[in-house]
């Protein structure tokens, strides 16, 4: 009874706000959330998913159709579709490419959501979550506050994204400190253990009884906070769906089979081409 309360207000809130999952590393923030996904995908069908992993801990196990592995090569010849039910593993990107990924990604959904509330064919989408990985890669403190093309696009969707049925999981092992005062601000929190005292003293102001809870909260326990606590039993990691690698059969043009096929372009092309443009230049002498 206590779970299916605790299940039942995160999955009601997803809809309307963002809502991030704190925690100490391995506490079993990724395995937990698998489970509350998979719960909230069951109560609400509409609901369409998209998860960043950098890690593969959902790109083996997830309740989701379909991943994708977004390599760099792959990522520079745009070798991957961007869909929903989707995994996408993100692990061989560095911190710039990661980015860079995902905000062009979420770009996409909010242009064409955006431009749908302009035409009024907003009803006809449903809502889109956002599970980010290592969420302080694009809601730290000082992420929202580059001076890149991405920024801009992380503030409008922490800010408006809801009116555009954008919502999102941000999991994170950092201080609550760090994560952006926007995102603070905006969502609510799912907490399992916390050791940072900054991050417990600003609890405590709240509710005393909380802040000394989540100091020895048990593995697997969470406690969801909205206007007042949730607190879960033990969650199990009850995911065992493994997604499928999603196809993609359109053909690759040049130089982009190289990139995606980690092949070496064979030296007798560079030959060919330099023999064709050695006559073209001798016949025009």
């Amino acid at each position: 009874m206590k779970n299916n309360e605790f299940y039942n207000k995160i999955a009601e809130d997803s809809k309307q706000t963002l809502i991030q999952l704190l925690s100490e590393a391995g506490h079993g923030k990724t395995s937990s959330l698998r489970t509350i996904v998979q719960y909230v995908k069951d109560k609400y069908p509409e609901i369409e998913f998209v998860i960043f992993d950098v890690s593969q801990a959902w790109y083996h196990n997830a309740p989701v159709t379909h991943r994708q592995l977004i390599t760099p090569e792959k990522l520079y010849a745009t070798q991957y579709d961007k869909i929903t039910d989707c995994v996408y593993e993100m692990g061989m990107l560095n911190k710039d490419e990661r980015r860079a990924f995902v905000g062009e990604f979420v770009k996409t959904y909010y242009d064409e959501r955006y431009q749908a509330g302009l035409d009024g064919r907003l009803d006809d989408y449903s809502n889109l979550m956002f599970v980010f990985e290592e969420a302080n890669t694009y809601f730290g403190s000082y992420s929202l506050k580059q001076n890149d093309i991405y920024t801009p696009v992380f503030v409008d969707y922490v800010s408006v994204g809801r009116n555009y049925k954008l919502r999102g999981f941000l999991i994170a092992t950092v201080e609550v400190g760090e994560v952006s005062t926007n995102i603070r601000r905006r969502s609510r929190k799912i907490y399992g253990r916390l050791e940072s005292e900054s991050d417990l003293a600003q609890i405590r102001r709240r509710d005393k009884e909380l802040g000394v809870y989540l100091k020895e909260i048990p593995k697997y326990h969470f406690v969801y906070y909205s206007r007042k606590a949730y607190h879960s039993g033990n969650i199990p990691d009850a995911v065992r769906h493994q997604p499928v690698d999603y196809v993609i059969n359109r053909p690759i043009r040049g130089s982009e089979v190289d990139l995606v096929e980690g092949k070496k372009t064979p030296w007798w092309r560079y030959a060919v081409v330099a023999i064709v443009f050695y006559t073209l230049g001798w016949l025009l002498c």
